[in-house]
């Protein structure tokens, strides 16, 4: 039953970038770079004392089909030795990373059916990048109804040396993002509503699946040579405005909840689960296109 529920929550959302560049054939775009933070209020690890936040700062750069982006966490700790994550009570992580590059195509089958391809890999670690490289990959059949309704089937998966999976995919879209009036992307791991009351200023709410896994330092003080896992869903309002053609602000708050973190050996096997309180943040970007 856990198996299935995992499977259907994580069916595919079609991405909200999604954009067509006729008999091109593919995703297009000039170079376009970015950059943001975000920080998760403090929030208990249940059944302690311990509380902890996150903030996180990130950039990006796309090109074309191409992005590449890194992303830094620091977490801030009140009574780490109460949760036994670890057992000589320091704080189990303070700085965690992620460097990821994507390719995003999107090809012309037959009249109104495309193809969406698109295939990406990562690294997400402590200090040590050994054995922490993971790869993902999607291929969805999408089409597309002249009432402005997206749909797409296919599948999804990726390999990590801690865990992979290969799963089928869906999702529904109406819209084209940056249009005025409404746009909907429908699914998993992400669903949006987004309302465009102008060229210049917009306001959408969306649901987020979130899972990553971070190979732990050598001489960590939760696992040595070993990994942490960290999965929520992120319930989130934000407000897009561009004061320029080039460039576009984003800002607003979200809500953490679901949240489970897991650690394993240097075996991959799971040796413990620990359960955090829901939590509020706060989000900020800027986007500027060359």
């Amino acid at each position: 039953m856990k198996k299935c529920f995992f499977l259907i929550f994580c069916l595919l959302f079609i991405p909200a970038s999604a954009s067509f560049a006729g008999d091109q054939g593919m995703y297009y775009g000039g170079l376009e770079s970015g950059a943001g933070v975000e920080h998760t209020f403090k929030s208990g690890v249940k059944g302690s004392d311990t509380e902890v936040s996150r903030t996180t700062y990130g950039v990006e750069a796309s090109w074309s089909f191409l992005t590449l982006g890194y992303d830094h966490s620091r977490y801030s700790w009140d009574k780490p030795g109460d949760s036994d994550i670890t057992d000589d009570g320091k704080e189990p992580f303070e700085s965690l990373h992620n460097v990821y590059l994507t390719a995003d195509v999107i090809f012309p089958v037959k009249d109104d059916w495309y193809l969406n391809l698109a295939a990406g890999v990562n690294t997400s670690f402590e200090k040590e990048m050994s054995r922490s490289l993971g790869t993902s990959a999607r291929a969805v059949l999408l089409r597309v109804f002249d009432s402005g309704w997206m749909v797409g089937v296919g599948a999804v998966g990726g390999y990590h040396p801690v865990r992979s999976i290969w799963i089928p995919a869906a999702g529904f879209a109406y819209g084209l993002p940056g249009q005025e009036g409404w746009t909907a992307r429908i699914g998993m791991p992400r669903t949006m509503v987004r309302y465009g009351f102008s060229e210049d200023f917009a306001m959408q709410a969306g649901a987020d699946y979130s899972s990553r896994i971070y190979r732990l330092e050598n001489n960590s003080s939760a696992v040595e040579r070993g990994y942490f896992r960290k999965r929520d869903i992120r319930l989130s309002m934000q407000a897009e405005w561009s004061p320029l053609e080039e460039m576009t602000l984003e800002f607003g708050p979200y809500y953490v909840l679901s949240r489970k973190w897991q650690f394993y050996d240097r075996h991959d096997s799971r040796i413990g689960t620990w359960d955090l309180d829901s939590a509020p943040g706060l989000q900020a970007g800027l986007t500027w296109r060359f």
